[in-house]
């Protein structure tokens, strides 16, 4: 009779077998903990767009930019508002015949719904002229973002308010350091 080696009898074989059984899984732990770990070491920071706006030399001169191109569309509305206002008064006339009086009701009409249509064009520029103002100061304060993610080891910084449910301002806003260095570039 020949004495076999039987390997599941053999209790260090069973022992060393249940170890390389449990090395996937542990590979598989590790991976899966491993960008947990890096990512709790990331910071994040936030910066209001619109105290960068209101914070900076840059941002005061996009303003008054603004408060020009509002006095404008401001001044151009009025103008229409007077010309609406002297057609009605025009309507409402004592002395006219009736077919003069339709053709002049017709035309403050026609100016009064021309007069709305500016308003809203109007209102419609005057936010649309805003967003260009935030996105030219925002673009310039892109550098210094970049250059402050990089030195502080941010690996997001956030510049939507409405993204944002709570953020502690001693630790992540970075508002105030962005528009110091936003200033200090733009001398």
């Amino acid at each position: 009779m020949s004495a076999s080696l039987d390997k599941r009898s053999c209790p260090m074989y069973l022992t060393a077998m249940k170890y390389c059984a449990l090395l996937p899984l542990l590979f598989l732990i590790l991976v899966a903990l491993a960008p947990r770990t890096a990512w709790a070491q990331q910071k994040i920071g936030f910066v209001d767009p619109q105290r960068v706006v209101n914070g900076t030399r840059l941002g005061q001169t996009a303003k008054a930019d603004l408060a020009r191109y509002v006095a404008e569309k401001k001044r151009r509305a009025s103008e229409s508002a007077a010309q609406v206002a002297a057609l009605r008064k025009e309507a409402e006339a004592v002395a006219l015949s009736a077919a003069e009086r339709v053709r002049r009701d017709e035309a403050y009409h026609r100016k009064s719904r021309q007069h709305e249509l500016l308003l809203q064009e109007n209102a419609r520029d005057i936010k649309a002229e805003e967003a260009k103002l935030l996105q030219y100061v925002m673009r310039r304060a892109d550098a210094v973002l970049e250059e402050i993610g990089k030195k502080g080891g941010y690996a997001i910084i956030i510049t939507d308010p409405s993204a944002v449910g709570y953020v502690d301002t001693s630790t992540a806003d970075l508002t105030e350091r962005v528009a110091r260095e936003l200033d200090a570039r733009s001398k």
